[in-house]
């Protein structure tokens, strides 16, 4: 080997040795902690949120005092919201009129909700409400405006467990028997 060449792969292996050892003295910036998957809200007390009920009245969640709470935030144009509706319903009608209550609020157009529950008809009462940034789910914890959201209040109507995305069988039950007990 020449003295050139040798010298290129002297420099190029001391250059490599002093970029690893100054890499390795410079502080790289802390990025913050990735937002977590569900917040339990600043309000840990279901607000008295009175909404206009699909097809026609209000209703208040105040009504719902005296029996756990699970509200379940949804559109028409999320498929795992639509997927997640017939699990809900089953889950509802097992509850009966004494055990857990089953809203759903859904953040979308009340027109396309009005048609949509004809076609996918559901037992627990849906409520409407204008999506963004003040929206009963934001300020219930959905911190990342996920869809669908879900908050589980006690009989009193304090929150005891979010979740964000959509969930199987086995899961509701786990969510709310590690809430509420089984």
């Amino acid at each position: 080997m020449n003295r050139t060449a040798v010298l290129v792969v002297l420099v190029a292996v001391l250059g490599a040795g002093a970029g690893w050892l100054i890499g390795s003295q410079v502080k790289r910036p802390q990025l913050p902690p990735a937002p977590p998957t569900s917040t339990l809200p600043a309000e840990t007390t279901l607000p008295d949120l009175e909404l206009p009920q699909v097809g026609g009245g209000t209703r208040n969640l105040a009504e719902f005092r005296g029996r756990p709470i699970l509200i379940n935030w949804w559109a028409t144009w999320c498929p795992p919201c639509v997927k997640e509706m017939p699990l809900l319903d089953a889950f509802a009608k097992r509850q009966g009129e004494r055990g857990i209550a089953v809203v759903g609020i859904a953040l979308d157009d009340p027109h396309k909700v009005a048609e949509f529950l004809q076609r996918v008809p559901v037992a627990y009462p849906n409520l409407l409400e204008e999506p963004g940034p003040g929206d009963s789910s934001m300020r219930l914890g959905n911190a990342r405006a996920v869809l669908p959201y879900s908050v589980l209040a006690d009989d009193q109507g304090r929150i005891v467990a979010t979740h964000m995305g959509a969930f199987d069988e086995e899961e509701l039950q786990r969510w709310v028997d590690g809430a509420l007990g089984p």
